[in-house]
């Protein structure tokens, strides 16, 4: 009877110990430009400190899985001051989602806002748990024209790759644009991006997009959100996505494309010529043909990073990268190793992506 008695103790403590066990999502936070982000974290606990894990995941539509990560401790029944969250807690700029971890309970919210004398109340960033990521979403209340205009972000809090569809629909609730499906590698963040630019989907000219609302359907679930900014005055609203229990669409996976990128001293080819449409899965191959140490990254039209500088040994077998082209525009990439040689300065080139509709490669 003892030995029971003591087995059932050890069940209640293990199950205590996990049962508050949970992740929390700030999907949009920043040091960047005039832009600052203070987070605050509550330890609802009366007995004790918690450990806080947190990972700050970068925008850019990139495999975020292997970002290193850093601890603080919230003492109990306390909150925990964070401001200027990305210098103050991870050293670094930059705008990405916050990552939370912690096995005890806790909160988190955050506001991004800017800093300058004339700055904004700025806006206000739920902590969301994965729970609460949705498979299939709305938008509402987004506004585009001369007063407003709206952005929109997203962040994938799952270790597998999201499928994403996006429609946009007017104040009658036509159907003005399907984007085509794009790919959310593990734990990627898109940023938040103008609606009206043509990454989540095409804006015909002319498209009334006052009270507008858009719709998303992805195979893994996402957390979604809009800002919508006050032209005049800069100051946002931030908007999560809400539950949509109806229409069903089919996701189609992206089209794939995968080419061989080869390094010598000192050019960068690809094998075939890139033929790349925006929401293409872009793979490549990398391989450094020549006995001097190169380097490659890509950059997309908008500044974000796709791969991440990396080195490139000589004769070695090729090195594998994938990104979704998101954007439509020109490509760069380049090799990252100064030291490689003379040449190196030559080492650099583009390639454009442009509509999916397109049939034919765009001319230059």
């Amino acid at each position: 009877m003892p030995l029971r008695r003591l087995a059932v103790a050890l069940a209640l403590v293990i199950f205590t110990s996990s049962a508050f066990a949970k992740d929390v999502y700030l999907s949009i936070t920043g040091t960047v430009g005039n832009f600052r982000t203070d987070a605050r974290v509550f330890n609802p606990s009366a007995t004790k400190d918690i450990t806080i894990t947190a990972s700050f995941l970068p925008v850019g539509n990139g495999n975020n899985a292997g970002v290193s990560s850093t601890t603080f401790t919230v003492a109990k029944r306390q909150q925990k001051v964070l401001d200027d969250v990305v210098a103050a807690i991870f050293n670094t700029s930059g705008l990405g989602a916050i990552r939370l971890s912690c096995p005890d309970d806790f909160e988190a919210t955050a506001r991004i806002y800017a800093q300058v004398a004339t700055g904004t109340l700025g806006q206000f960033v739920p902590g969301l748990q994965p729970g609460a990521a949705l498979t299939k979403g709305v938008l509402l209340q987004l506004k585009s024209n001369a007063a407003f205009r709206t952005n929109i972000g997203a962040v994938n809090p799952t270790n597998s790759t999201a499928t994403v569809t996006w429609r946009l629909y007017d104040k009658s609730n036509a159907l003005i644009s399907t984007g085509t499906a794009m790919t959310m590698p593990p734990f990627a963040v898109i940023g938040p991006t103008n609606m009206a630019g043509g990454l989540f989907f095409g804006v015909p000219g002319g498209a009334d997009l006052n009270d507008s609302w858009v719709s998303f359907q992805a195979d893994q679930p996402i957390f979604a959100y809009s800002s919508v900014i006050d032209n005049a005055t800069t100051d946002p609203t931030f908007i999560p996505a809400v539950n949509d229990s109806g229409e069903t669409i089919i996701v189609q996976p992206p089209t794939a494309k995968v080419y061989t990128v080869t390094l010598r001293s000192f050019s960068i080819t690809f094998s075939p010529e890139p033929d790349v449409k925006q929401g293409d899965q872009v793979t490549l191959n990398i391989v450094n043909q020549s006995s001097d140490l190169h380097g490659f990254s890509v950059i997309d039209p908008n500044g974000n990073i796709l791969v991440p500088a990396m080195t490139v040994p000589g004769n070695k077998a090729p090195i594998s990268k994938s990104f979704t082209a998101a954007a439509q525009g020109s490509y760069t990439y380049f090799c990252t190793q100064p030291s490689c040689g003379t040449g190196h300065d030559n080492m650099f080139d583009v390639f454009t992506v442009g509509k999916a509709s397109e049939n034919d490669r765009p001319g230059y």
